[in-house]
């Protein structure tokens, strides 16, 4: 339907920065015990890109304003999803650092950035050139990830 319900806003002032990641969850749920890297990530990086997805648009029929699937109102997540990953796959294409951050209190960062009624913040990277390079993440191995025919089925 290409609702291009989306919406970025680049947050550049160093105030805001830190506004921003003082609304991160202190913990890494990833981690027992670990502390939420990106809390630093989002203070301190040259900018933030926050993705914003307005509702009632993607996921809906334009000629009957009606749910288009069973998903509801919820398909905004995937168009936002899909543009943020297209963002952070051209971002690290050009030697940039990313990382997709969306454990945060969505109502105070609605606040700080006058996100208006009708768009929910949907989740934010900070954007710059790392001071090291990281080293290649574990991934699960292709055979709990992939099936053929019906799920479970390798």
């Amino acid at each position: 339907a290409n609702t291009q319900c989306w919406r970025f806003i680049v947050v550049r002032d160093d105030n805001t920065k830190s506004e921003l990641a003082d609304t991160l969850s202190a913990i890494n749920p990833s981690i027992e015990g670990a502390t939420n890297p990106a809390t630093d990530a989002v203070r301190n990086a040259p900018v933030v890109i926050v993705a914003c997805a307005e509702l009632g648009k993607s996921g809906y029929r334009k000629d009957t304003g009606e749910p288009a699937t069973d998903k509801g109102d919820y398909w905004y997540m995937f168009d936002v999803a899909l543009a943020m990953q297209n963002l952070t796959l051209a971002a690290h294409s050009l030697g940039l650092g990313t990382v997709h951050v969306g454990l945060f209190d969505t109502k105070r960062v609605t606040s700080i950035l006058d996100v208006p009624d009708g768009f929910c913040v949907v989740e934010m990277t900070p954007l710059g050139y790392l001071d090291q390079e990281p080293g290649p993440k574990p991934r699960k191995e292709l055979s709990e990830t992939i099936f053929y025919d019906k799920y479970g089925l390798n």
